[in-house]
């Protein structure tokens, strides 16, 4: 139990660090360098639901 603790803090901590550093270089990305917004959406989903699918695979196959 103490192990799925941990790992659920530290992906809510990754998380929380993330999202910032998200809206940061989104905000950059359409401002700064003129890409459009549903460019930049559709990058982000693609990202989301790898980024998803590795984290779940990691813990599968971390069992102890």
């Amino acid at each position: 139990m103490k192990r799925f603790a941990n790992h659920a803090v530290t992906f809510s901590l990754a998380m929380a660090s993330a999202a910032p550093v998200a809206y940061a270089l989104a905000h950059i990305a359409h401002d700064g360098l003129g890409v459009p917004a549903t460019a930049l959406r559709e990058q982000s989903l693609i990202c989301a639901a790898l980024i998803c699918g590795l984290v779940t695979i990691e813990f599968i196959v971390s069992k102890e």
